[in-house]
């Protein structure tokens, strides 16, 4: 009996020893409960912001680059400049020859008057030298035009 009796004072002791840990687990759990726990969320905030951030960034880079895409594309033509420029010195040397040409043209009337009178004052003159140098020539044509006048 004694050992009957050192056995239930040992599992005495063990059921108190079990009922104090319970106590105190029952303790750390109310602890627990009323602890306000809050998780710490800064540093993802901040990482969510500078990818945010980043990805702005990014969008407003890549609007930028498209409209100067679409501005080239809207100010390209389907002719290189320079055969613009090309056709356009054409054009102009084209106007200025035609309108030298126009300028001369109207001046030939004038050139012609200015070329028959000098052939004609030259005609004359060489005329007047020859028979100023052979008299009976002369003589022969006044004669002659006597006759042509009377017909």
């Amino acid at each position: 009996m004694a050992k009957l009796e050192e056995i239930a004072e040992l599992l005495t002791e063990e059921i108190n020893g079990f009922e104090k840990s319970i106590g105190r687990l029952e303790k750390v759990h109310e602890d627990f409960k009323n602890l306000p726990l809050r998780p710490d969320t800064s540093e993802l905030n901040t990482l969510l912001k500078e990818y945010g951030n980043n990805q702005n960034k990014n969008i407003k880079e890549q609007q930028r680059l498209m409209e100067r895409i679409l501005h080239k594309v809207e100010r390209s033509v389907l002719l290189p400049s320079w055969a613009i420029k090309l056709t356009w010195g054409l054009l102009v040397t084209v106007l200025l020859v035609l309108g030298f040409s126009i300028y001369q043209v109207s001046r030939i009337s004038k050139k012609e008057e200015a070329a028959f009178i000098k052939g004609q004052d030259d005609a004359i003159e060489h005329y007047g030298t020859f028979f100023k140098e052979s008299p009976e020539a002369k003589e022969l044509y006044q004669k002659w035009l006597e006759v042509k006048r009377k017909k």
